[in-house]
């Protein structure tokens, strides 16, 4: 009977961290890796659009591998990990459009919900990522 009770024990008190450590998880964005709600997609078109006629800066969270290898012309460096401490150099764009890219889609979709939850104004998610900016025959730098 101890037995029981002990599992049983074990059981809830397993349940109740997983239940912290996953409402944790929900309110960083970053640290979950879900789009969430209300990320604006723009397809590679669009984002072209946006960054020439409305002066959108670009922040590419990939690993510096990957930006090495190349990226959206005059993008920003901006790994998804190091995001959180670099906020405060990129304050300074809060009221401008902002365009994020990875290489799929999903990592810079995880970025934008960061950036909104810290007041960023205008952000957009680079809808298929880099591999879609390729396909779309866009520019790209080294």
């Amino acid at each position: 009977m101890q037995t029981g009770i002990m599992m049983f024990l074990i059981g809830a008190i397993g349940a109740l961290i997983i239940i912290r450590v996953g409402s944790h998880l929900r309110k960083s964005a970053l640290i979950s890796g879900g789009a969430g709600a209300g990320i604006n997609e723009i397809d590679a078109g669009e984002a072209a659009t946006l960054i020439s006629q409305k002066g959108a800066v670009v922040f590419d969270v990939r690993t510096s591998a990957e930006y090495a290898a190349g990226r959206i012309p005059r993008a920003n460096h901006v790994p998804l990990r190091q995001l959180p401490q670099r906020m405060e150099s990129l304050n300074k764009y809060k009221s401008r459009p902002v365009l994020v890219s990875c290489r799929t889609g999903r990592r810079s979709a995880s970025a934008c919900a960061y950036l909104t939850e810290n007041g960023f104004e205008e952000v957009y998610n680079l809808k298929g990522g880099l591999r879609a900016w390729t396909h779309a025959r866009q520019k790209v730098e080294n």
